[in-house]
């Protein structure tokens, strides 16, 4: 019977797993699968947090629940460190107020930038990721409404003016609902702008925060 080194084995590998920079790229918005493990029907949220918040390159994350269940989102593998167009964790995980909803940001390295930045918004539900958002820029900020059936997001530039895109969508379809710009002038949202959008440019106006460890599903006071 014939033999296949170890070393031969693990070049083979490589070799058939490897894509280029710009096919990482164009390959960020299928989802990553996770844990084929689902909750059940009734299942509630307890917690998110992800693993190693501290650091550029964070840990899995997990969605706990109130039984027990601890569903996994992995961070796919690198052909190398700090790889242009590869996912490097986990940013601004919220929890929406039906304890069903999860989303989060996923962070990439990418060109000229020496820290990773979210570029995709991820919403999961029930054990299955329903809804990746993404509009090509950077991910300022984002928010749950309407008790997760709603999502409100802010987009803009990493570096220069800070004149943000303001999206609303709807989880169930993915359809955008309503769109707002910043004011070029003042750098701000104008005073008759939705509400949704200013709750968004009050995030945007507080000093930044790290990486919460921790999320819990937020109090019952009722959505915008």
């Amino acid at each position: 019977m014939k033999t296949i080194s170890l070393q031969r084995l693990l070049v083979a590998l490589l070799v058939s797993t490897a894509v280029s920079a710009g096919e990482l790229h164009a390959a960020l918005l299928p989802p990553v699968a996770s844990a084929s493990v689902r909750p059940t029907a009734d299942g509630k949220i307890a917690k998110v947090f992800v693993e190693k918040p501290d650091e550029d390159e964070t840990g899995s994350l997990h969605i706990v629940y109130h039984d027990g269940l601890d569903v996994v989102q992995i961070v796919p593998p690198k052909a190398e460190p700090k790889a242009e167009g590869s996912q490097a964790g986990f940013s601004e995980f919220k929890v929406a107020r039906d304890q069903e909803s999860v989303g989060w940001g996923e962070t990439y390295w990418e060109c000229c930038q020496s820290y990773p930045i979210p570029l995709v918004l991820t919403l999961y539900r029930s054990g299955s990721i329903i809804r990746r958002i993404r509009q090509g820029q950077e991910l300022w900020a984002w928010s749950f409404l309407d008790g997760g059936r709603k999502v409100a997001t802010v987009w803009g530039l990493t570096h220069g003016p800070e004149v943000g895109d303001f999206q609303l969508y709807d989880v169930a379809t993915g359809r955008m609902l309503a769109e707002v710009f910043g004011d070029e002038a003042s750098q701000q949202l104008k005073s008759d702008a939705p509400n949704w959008a200013q709750d968004l440019q009050e995030e945007l106006d507080k000093p930044a925060r790290p990486l919460e460890r921790v999320v819990f599903p937020p109090a019952d006071a009722p959505d915008r």
